[in-house]
């Protein structure tokens, strides 16, 4: 596993076309006016791409609604039906942690449509988005009993939420597979003081992986791997460009 993508990887994103507009989905109890989502909108500037970045609630079931919302609006920037297979090389979907997590969801569930005429030989199943996940979250719900009952306000909104019994059946029901490993990028940091970089690496055993010593669950180096993002959309950033856009923390 590299710490930056090898020269074949990276020539292999800059073949693919390149992608017409970013949805950023942002991490739990975070925002879209975080440091990492502001990063994003000044790469999609750069290339004069729509970035659709959502408040996404904690609730699952509310965030599910608000991501779906989030993607049928880019869609519609787009000038492009959900249903066209179109959208799969039109749009990057890139999650940070809780954001890792639905977009994945999101990418399984455009990937499990029928392109074409319906009937097994007629038919082809689509391929999804590309996506780009950042210290992904695995199987969430798992961690619900830990933080059952405690209270949270958001740093940026200023909403303050609970977390209930309901988000452990509300976060199963988005678990999904990962699919089409070769059109997602992993980014993990290994000192990541909130998640288990080697559930992210086994569970996403196939795509490209990106795995840079030391860091945080924040991933505060993302400036450093933007160039690898866009590429991955089929966009040539230049480092130097990518180290200038560096936002600072709030």
């Amino acid at each position: 596993m590299a710490n930056s993508p090898l020269p074949s990887d990276t020539a292999a994103m800059h073949a693919a076309a390149p992608v017409k507009g970013l949805l950023y989905l942002h991490g739990f109890n975070s925002a879209s006016c975080s440091p990492k989502a502001r990063l994003m909108q000044r790469a999609a500037e750069q290339f004069g791409l729509p970035c659709v970045m959502p408040d996404i609630p904690p609730e699952p079931g509310a965030g599910q609604a608000a991501v779906n919302a989030a993607y049928l609006t880019l869609c519609e920037r787009l000038a492009l039906d959900p249903a066209d297979p179109a959208c799969d090389d039109a749009i990057m979907v890139i999650g940070s942690s809780m954001g890792g997590f639905l977009a994945t969801w999101l990418v399984a569930r455009e990937a499990a449509r029928l392109e074409g005429p319906a009937g097994p030989s007629q038919s082809v199943w689509r391929q999804g988005p590309r996506s780009v996940l950042i210290n992904p979250a695995v199987r969430p719900a798992r961690l619900v009993s830990e933080w059952l009952g405690s209270v949270h306000a958001n740093p940026y909104t200023g909403v303050t939420f609970t977390v209930t019994e309901e988000f452990g059946p509300g976060l199963l029901a988005l678990e999904a597979e990962p699919v089409t490993a070769q059109r997602t990028l992993v980014l993990l940091a290994t000192a990541d003081e909130t998640l288990d970089v080697n559930d992210a690496a086994g569970l996403y055993q196939g795509s490209r992986l990106i795995i840079t010593p030391g860091g945080d669950h924040g991933f505060a180096q993302l400036a450093e791997y933007l160039p690898a993002i866009m590429a991955h959309g089929g966009h040539r950033l230049a480092p130097a460009t990518a180290a200038a856009m560096h936002v600072a923390p709030d």
